[in-house]
């Protein structure tokens, strides 16, 4: 089995955490086919962090770096609109 890696986020609000969680879990399921059972088990144990100091929410993902990199292209994804062909 491939060793898990970690990234984090940081989130504004609670407001945030619910779209970011959210799509957490929908991009999760659409990896349906790719994701064993335990894996995706293992993966929606999302630990979420309050930094009192920062007073800040920062979410911790876990998964393999590839389910990551994934994760990280699919959230951050941006398109191309200069009209270059």
């Amino acid at each position: 089995m491939e060793k898990e890696k970690l990234i984090s986020m940081p989130i504004k609000d609670i407001a945030q955490l619910k779209i970011v969680l959210a799509t957490w879990y929908s991009f999760l399921k659409d990896q349906g086919g790719e994701l064993t059972q335990e894996a995706f088990a293992s993966s929606l144990k999302t630990p979420v962090l309050y930094d009192l100091e920062k007073d800040q929410i920062e979410v911790l993902f876990t998964g393999s770096e590839q389910l990551l990199k994934k994760f990280s292209d699919y959230v951050f994804q941006t398109t191309d609109n200069s009209g270059a062909s």
